[in-house]
């Protein structure tokens, strides 16, 4: 299951849910489902500030998946979409993504004094 924190905030919904794309093992995806009837959780969904997909990256339209590897920051989540993504435009988005996480632009990097 992937779950996409399009929050701010690192999220506890069953699970720990941090900003952008969460891949959820089945016993976590299980741990989520059971928390989403809790009034405050129910909440963060009707709002779109949390949305789940049962399916994985490879089964969204490439639009969708693209902005979805465009919010996520975790290196491993992106180096597992790879393995499982085939179209181009998906894999080039994730190349870019992989590569401004490991090499952030020099303006954008916070340096401490």
């Amino acid at each position: 299951m992937l779950v996409h924190n399009k929050g701010e905030f690192i999220r506890h919904i069953g699970v720990r849910l941090i900003p952008g794309a969460n891949r959820l093992s089945e016993d976590d995806a299980a741990q989520f489902k059971a928390a989403l009837e809790h009034p405050l959780n129910q909440l963060l969904v009707e709002e779109e500030e949390i949305t789940y997909e049962d399916n994985g990256l490879a089964d969204m339209a490439a639009a969708k998946a693209i902005k979805l590897v465009n919010d996520t920051y975790d290196l491993n989540t992106l180096e597992q979409f790879r393995q499982e993504e085939k179209r181009k435009t998906v894999l080039d988005a994730i190349d870019k993504q992989i590569e401004s996480i490991k090499n952030p632009p020099e303006d954008q990097i916070v340096k401490t004094e």
